[in-house]
Parts: C-alpha cells; sequence; structure tokens
C-alpha cells in the first residue's frame, strides 16, 4: 500500500505540470477588420454562422496535437504520523502519534518527460473541449532524516500514463484575447490500483502579431497556471520500497541507529535513548524499522504531501504558418519550478 500511495503522488506530482500545456487556441480567435463572405462552410462550432457573419476570424474546428514537456519542480512531504495496531483495525480508531524529530523529510525533487496527443473541437465559437493521452519518464529524489541522522537521499523512476479532458474558453478583449481552461486528468502506473484523479486551471492573456502573409502570425501570451492535488496519504509497509532506499543507505543508517542508542549521539531534538521513555523508545524504533523495510503489517503511518510551489508564471510564443499548421511553446516557472513545452498543432474542418 505504502508503494501505492508514493506511487500516486510522485506520478501524479510531476505529471500534472503537463495538463497546464494543452495547446491554446485563443490566439487565433480574434475579430478580423473586414467582414468575412460567404456562408460559414463547417458543422462546428454551433452558432459558428453567427460569428462568422460577424466578422470574427475563427480557426479550423477541429485539432490534432503531438508534443513534448520537459518538467522539473520541488515536492514537500511533511507531517508523518505513526502508529502501532492491529491490522484490521478501521481507520477512524487509529490514533496517530506525530513523528517530527523522528522521521522528517527534506527538499525533494522531480524530473520528467512527457509525450502528449490530443484531439479538441470547437463546441462553440469561444469554447472548446478536448481529449488527451500522454505518456510520462523520469525519476523523483527524495531526501529524509531518521532521529537526527544525516538526510538520506533515494531516487526511484517514474514510468506512467494520463488521460484527460480539458475545457478552453475564450473572450476576444480588443487586441487581446482572455484564454481560461480546466482540465481533469486520471493518471496510473504499475504501482496504482486504479487512476488518480487531477485537476489543473490557468489564465492567459494572448496578442497576435499579424504577417503579410494571410493566416500567418506570431503570438505571445502570459499567464498563471494552478494545480490541485490531493495531499492526505497513508499505508502500513514496504515504506523503504516505495522511497528506494538503497542498502548502502540502510547500512549507514545502521551504523547512525547503533551510536545512537549506544547514547554516542542524540536525536533530532537533542535528546539521548537513555533520556526517553519506553513508549518513546518504541516509537523510534518502529520508525527506525519501518525506514529499515522489517516493520510488521500492524505499523500504520500517514502524511502530507504537495507541490512546493502550486503557482507558476507562464509565458509563452506560437507560429502559425497557416490555417492548418500551428507550432508553440510555453515556458512555466517559479523559483524551484522549470516547466518547458514544445507541440504541433494540426486543424481542419468537417
Amino acid at each position: 500500500m505504502v508503494r501505492h500511495y508514493l506511487a500516486r503522488f510522485f506520478s501524479v506530482s510531476m505529471v500534472l505540470v503537463c495538463l497546464g500545456f494543452l495547446p491554446r487556441l485563443s490566439f487565433a480567435q480574434e475579430t478580423d477588420s473586414l467582414k468575412s463572405k460567404g456562408k460559414y462552410p463547417y458543422i462546428l462550432p454551433f452558432l459558428g454562422d453567427k460569428a462568422y457573419e460577424r466578422g470574427y476570424e475563427l480557426p479550423l474546428p477541429f485539432g490534432l496535437n503531438v508534443g513534448t514537456v520537459f518538467n522539473r519542480q520541488g515536492l514537500l512531504l511533511e507531517d508523518f504520523e505513526m502508529t502501532i495496531s492491529d491490522p484490521n483495525t478501521p481507520e477512524s480508531d487509529l490514533v496517530y502519534r506525530d513523528l517530527s524529530g523522528i522521521l522528517d523529510f527534506g527538499p525533494s525533487e522531480g524530473r520528467i518527460n512527457t509525450l502528449n496527443m490530443r484531439g479538441d473541437a470547437f463546441i462553440l465559437p469561444f469554447l472548446a473541449v478536448g481529449g488527451y493521452y500522454g505518456r510520462v519518464w523520469g525519476e523523483q529524489t527524495i531526501s529524509f532524516s531518521v532521529v537526527g541522522s544525516d538526510y538520506f537521499r533515494s531516487t526511484t523512476d517514474i514510468k506512467g500514463q494520463y488521460y484527460g479532458l480539458n475545457l478552453l474558453g475564450l473572450v476576444p478583449l480588443g487586441p487581446v484575447v482572455l484564454s481560461a481552461d480546466y482540465s481533469w486528468s486520471w493518471t496510473t502506473n504499475k504501482n496504482l490500483d486504479k487512476p488518480v484523479l487531477v485537476k489543473v486551471s490557468g489564465l492567459r492573456l494572448i496578442r497576435r502579431i499579424l504577417t503579410k502573409k494571410q493566416n500567418r502570425y506570431f503570438a505571445v501570451w502570459a499567464g498563471v497556471q494552478f494545480q490541485n492535488l490531493d495531499s492526505r496519504s497513508s499505508g502500513n509497509i514496504r515504506l523503504d520500497e516505495a522511497l528506494g532506499i538503497s542498502e548502502e543507505d540502510k547500512s549507514r543508517l545502521d551504523d547512525h541507529w547503533e551510536q545512537y542508542t549506544n547514547n554516542e549521539i542524540p536525536n533530532g531534538k537533542g535528546e539521548y535513548w537513555s533520556d526517553l521513555s519506553l513508549p518513546q523508545r518504541l516509537a523510534q524504533q518502529a520508525a527506525y524499522d519501518l525506514v529499515k523495510g522489517v516493520a510488521d503489517d500492524n505499523v500504520f503511518y500517514k502524511f502530507d504531501k504537495r507541490l512546493e510551489y502550486e503557482y507558476s508564471m507562464l509565458l509563452g510564443l506560437n507560429y502559425q504558418h497557416d490555417a492548418r499548421w500551428q507550432f508553440r511553446s510555453e515556458y512555466g516557472f517559479l523559483k524551484t519550478k522549470q516547466q518547458l513545452m514544445v507541440m504541433a498543432t494540426y486543424r481542419f474542418g468537417l
């Protein structure tokens, strides 16, 4: 179970950033100074003929996209709590003990690459819906300390897939367009027994830069993105396997534990082993066994997990070669968070 919950967090926290980089179509939605001529030729969007008659330059209604994303960002694991109880005890009856100073997590980071594909359609002149699928791979580095030890760093591989739905709304504001999107994605990998729901929302302000050639232009934008992730996880087995703790780290931890229990060094709170009460010793012994992977299945624990920064700033650039082909990139950033997307889009009408 612990591997399930940590895999859920690690996979989702790395993939959810990608969802904010779904293709932006809003910069192709802008009022044309010349009135359109003729009848609107496509089945979508609904009311497209009305917008067309009013002079709006509509993009082709259907799109296919392929892209890649690189992401690096910090993660926080905190408020680790543990209890010892019968394996069949209901969750509501468990009484957890705070392990601050006993088992603490330090700075952690994920680095991933992803390849995703997406299809979308404008169902209304200023509203598009899309579906997408992607695969992700990379690695996660976690740091942790046990009873005052130096921080250990472990690295685990990330590999999985995700799929989801996206809504994109557009508001023309004179020379610029406001784009608002909301995504639901479901992430899964071999360590998850069911898909995990993640939500991402974003706002972008977009400005087109026209060229002399018809349907060829550049666009630039700036915006902000928010990512939502459930924060509480729990489990009761094999924390060492989920964290990817190496045998070398376990050997170093054994040396530290031997010094600590022999009263040669204090724990993270400045206490020596001989200063502890019996319940305190049992709790610390259980935490040590948990990290070593030798804890019994009557040891339960839970912790909070979140992205270090849930918001990020966005800067983007698009080049539309003609009415069918677009190429775009977007950079997201905020302190330790960095994201880079490159995507190609092909649009068509039916």
